[in-house]
Order: structure tokens, then C-alpha cells, then sequence
């Protein structure tokens, strides 16, 4: 999965949190379901736009035959993102379920990218040359 695929992720991510919470709006969902949804969605989008940064930095530390340490600074991203969902969950009058739902848009987009890959035919895949020449 190249950098341009995190991005269409990340990009996925975005919009799929627009328009769920759009839709918890508009359709009149009480408004802890509504904070639910923002408040994963938004959790998401920020989880993985970190991620995005340490893959992106991760790599081209590889790439330059450097030792980096973006590797090292993924277990307190994770612990950082489990305090604010037990943060979120205690302290914030939310529905749980929906919060659930906006925290797991980023498989929806995962998806969608894999998907995407599928059809396009991924340029850095070995079948590829075959099928272009």
C-alpha cells in the first residue's frame, strides 16, 4: 500500500465523517447520537492522519537506509488514542453505538481504497508489467 493509497484513505475518511454526521443531522438524531458520531468520526480522522505522518516517516527513513524512530512512536499514538476514547466514553454524554459506528469509518474507507486498487489496477503490483506490456 503506497503513500498515494494512505491518502485516498485518509481523504475517504473525511468525507464518510461528513456525511455521516450530515446524515445523524439531518435525519434528526437525538443528540447523543449525533455527538456519538462526530466524536468517533472526528477520533478516526485524527488517528489516522497521525498514522499517515509516522507511515510516511517510516518509509522514507527506509528509504534513505536511516534508522528512524517512527516505529517507535507508534505504541504511544495507540495509547494515546485509547485514553481519549475511555476519555470520550466516560466524560462525554454520547451514545456508544454511534460512537462505534464514526470510529469505524476508516474500514469502510480501507474498503473502499482496497476496492478502488482493485479496479485501477495497482501500478507497483508485479502483475502489472503483464498487463501493460
Amino acid at each position: 500500500m503506497g503513500s498515494g493509497s494512505i491518502l485516498r484513505i485518509e481523504r475517504t475518511n473525511y468525507v464518510l465523517a461528513m456525511v455521516l454526521v450530515i446524515l445523524a443531522v439531518i435525519t434528526r438524531q437525538s443528540k447523543d447520537i449525533v455527538l456519538g458520531v462526530l466524536v468517533g468520526s472526528a477520533l478516526t480522522s485524527i488517528n489516522f492522519f497521525f498514522l499517515r505522518k509516522l507511515i510516511a516517516k517510516w518509509t522514507a527513513d527506509a528509504a534513505a537506509g536511516k534508522q528512524g524512530n517512527a516505529q517507535l512512536l507508534m505504541m504511544p499514538k495507540m495509547i494515546g488514542l485509547m485514553g481519549a476514547v475511555t476519555v470520550c466514553m466516560l466524560f462525554l454524554p454520547l451514545n456508544v453505538i454511534a460512537f462505534t459506528a464514526g470510529f469505524s469509518i476508516f474500514i469502510v474507507s480501507i474498503m473502499i481504497e482496497a476496492i478502488g486498487s482493485a479496479v485501477r489496477g495497482a501500478p507497483d503490483s508485479p502483475d502489472s508489467e503483464h498487463n501493460h506490456g
